[in-house]
């Protein structure tokens, strides 16, 4: 081999040898790029779950926590189809209490073949108590890839569902552990915001009937005036107690006349609009608050509650009432030129009215009543 020959090959075993440390290099710098990603993903991410625990924690309101939950699933994790069903442990159903992406169809499936927790794929993750994942192999009614529980102090008390991702990218074990840990976080606000609703829920409702109590009453007769007031609308108010109850308590006992409560706030429930708002005034009297209502409408739909009252009372096939149960009523409507105070003693005055001029009657509020009811005040004849 000549010299020139010989300084020929040597420069190709240099180019070979350039070209390979110049694709290691490439190579590692593409290595590193991808690394500093994951690291800026990494830092990313663990600055939004920062964010997202603070925002979770700020609030206990059902409504505000479960849309957050699944934006934020939607924004890291891909989803394009997600819902969060909680568990009703008074009848051991589901409910698709947040969802995003999913079709109507979908959602009507959900309910009628798995809402019940005994049956379905979420019974198995709710005994595993851990995540399930599940394909077309399963044969399911509604698209579902990943179930995670919802624990909270070792019980199930809901699941995020992921039913589908977007462009349907694959869910990746990162994606995966995304989810885990949004659960987790999930778990603890949810679980906090059943507790703070059920406290509240102790502190508003009366245990004997069920309805608002008292306090709660007055909260919602100020909230009711005032956008009255301000929407220059119509607001009515019947106060309604329950005749000879003291007869009651002493012919059958007070564990009857609890029944009887029971029974009767049932029946007021029932017959009134989703907008008005029954309450226990205290005793034996109820109140209900008729927005949007004037008096003379207010009266004919106390009218139908007593009537209601002494006809099931009258002929109870069940055998709950051990004799006819009557009512008297008082109906005001609110006006620019009275307040809270002035507008329950419209009430309360037209009550006593229908007590005294032989029960078992509605009276609506008429400024004539006043000299009535200072009349009949004394004698508190109830």
């Amino acid at each position: 081999m000549t010299a020139t020959g010989s300084k020929k090959q040597k420069a190709r075993g240099l180019f070979k040898r350039a070209t390979g440390l110049l694709a290691r290099f490439n190579a590692l710098q593409n290595e590193l790029k991808a690394v500093k990603n994951k690291l800026e993903r990494t830092e990313f991410e663990a600055k939004l779950f920062r964010e997202i625990n603070t925002a979770l924690t700020s609030t206990f309101e059902l409504q505000e926590i479960l849309p957050l939950i699944l934006q934020v699933m939607t924004t890291l994790v891909n989803t394009q189809g997600v819902s969060i069903a909680l568990v009703n442990e008074e009848d051991k159903t589901l409910r698709i209490a947040e969802s995003y992406g999913l079709d109507p169809k979908d959602i009507e499936n959900f309910y009628i073949y798995y809402a019940r927790i005994n049956t379905g794929p979420f019974k198995e993750v709710m005994e595993k108590k851990s995540p399930s994942f599940f394909g077309p192999e399963n044969n399911l009614y509604i698209p579902l890839l990943m179930s995670v529980p919802l624990v909270s102090r070792n019980k199930v008390i809901g699941f995020v569902n992921i039913h589908s991702m977007y462009q349907n990218k694959s869910l990746t074990p990162d994606k995966i552990a995304l989810v885990n840990a949004l659960a987790s976080q999930a778990s603890i606000a949810i679980s906090n915001a059943q507790l703070f609703n059920a406290m509240k829920e102790q502190a508003t409702i009366d245990p004997c009937t069920n309805l608002f109590n008292f306090r709660y009453f007055q909260q919602k007769l100020d909230e009711e005036i005032n956008k009255a007031a301000a929407n220059g609308t119509a607001l009515s108010l019947i106060i309604l107690d329950i005749d000879f109850f003291k007869k009651v308590n002493d012919t059958y006992g007070h564990l009857y006349g609890d029944q009887v409560l029971h029974e009767i706030s049932k029946i007021l429930k029932s017959n009134v609009r989703s907008e008005d708002t029954v309450c226990r005034y205290g005793g034996e009297e109820f109140a209900i608050i008729f927005p949007n209502c004037t008096q003379k409408i207010a009266e004919r739909i106390a009218e139908r509650i007593r009537a209601k009252i002494e006809e099931t009372t009258a002929n109870d096939r069940r055998g709950i009432f051990k004799s006819p149960v009557t009512v008297s009523v008082g109906v005001a409507e609110y006006t620019p030129d009275i307040n809270k105070t002035m507008l329950i003693h419209r009430a309360d005055c037209s009550l006593y009215y229908a007590k005294n001029t032989g029960r078992n009657r509605v009276c609506g509020y008429d400024a004539n009543l006043e000299t009535e009811y200072e009349k009949y005040l004394p004698k508190n004849n109830y």
